[in-house]
C-alpha cells in the first residue's frame, strides 16, 4: 500500500494557532471471519501544510508492505486514523492502541443507530474503490476523541477487501471533522499481488 497525496479541503488549529499538523495513522490487519484479526502492519506519518488551504500534499510516496500467501477467505483491513497533532501524546496512543485489535470496536459513520462490532465481523462487508467508508471507533469501549485529548481526533476511515483477489486499486479516505472546520482526503494505491 502507498500513501501519495493528502488533500486537504479545510483546515483549522483553533485561533490564532495557524495551519493544522495532520498526522494519519494507518493500520493493516488479516482476518479470515472465523480466527481473530492479526495487525500486519502500521504506519505514522505527519504531513506539513506550507501552502494555502486548499491545497494537496505529497507524502512521498510512503509504503506499508506486508509479503503473505493468503486463504480464499482471508481479508485485508486497512485502518486509517487522522488527527490534528498537538502535543503528540494522542497520537502515540492511538498507534500503540492498533496492537491489540481486541479493545477496538468499529461502526459505520452513518449508522443511525451505531452497532459496533468487532474487526473480524465488520471486516466481513465488502467495500468496492474507489471510496473508503468513514467509520467511528471505540477503543476500550470510549470513544476516540477520549483517547487523543492533547491531540484533536479529525475522523476515520476503512476499507476491507478480500486479500486472494489481485488488485491495484486507487482510493480515497475521507476524513470530515464533526464540526466540519477540518476535511482532509487521503489518496492511497493498494496493491495486492
Amino acid at each position: 500500500m502507498v500513501l501519495e497525496t493528502l488533500e486537504v479541503a479545510r483546515g483549522h488549529d483553533g485561533f490564532l494557532r495557524g495551519k493544522p499538523e495532520p498526522a494519519l495513522l494507518v493500520a493493516a490487519y488479516r482476518t479470515n471471519g472465523a480466527l481473530p484479526v492479526s495487525l500486519v502492519g502500521r504506519l505514522l506519518l505527519r504531513a506539513r501544510l506550507e501552502k494555502s488551504i486548499p491545497c494537496s500534499v505529497e507524502l512521498g510516496a510512503r509504503e506499508l508492505r506486508y509479503d503473505a500467501r493468503f486463504g480464499a477467505l482471508e481479508r485485508l483491513l486497512l485502518l486509517v486514523f487522522a488527527v490534528e497533532e498537538n502535543g503528540g501524546e494522542g497520537v502515540a496512543a492511538l498507534y500503540a492502541a492498533f496492537d491489540d485489535p481486541t479493545q477496538l470496536l468499529i461502526y459505520d459513520a452513518s449508522e443511525l443507530v451505531p452497532n459496533p462490532l468487532a474487526l473480524e465481523e465488520w471486516a466481513k462487508s465488502e467495500c468496492p474503490a474507489p471510496l473508503a467508508r468513514p467509520i467511528e471507533l471505540l477503543l476500550a469501549g470510549e470513544s476516540l476523541e477520549k483517547t487523543t485529548s492533547s491531540d484533536q481526533f479529525i475522523a476515520a476511515s476503512a476499507v476491507s477487501v478480500l486479500a486472494c483477489a489481485r488488485s491495484d486499486e486507487a482510493w480515497r479516505f475521507p476524513f470530515v471533522a464533526r464540526d466540519a472546520r477540518n476535511d482532509w482526503t487521503l489518496l492511497l494505491r493498494l496493491r495486492i499481488d
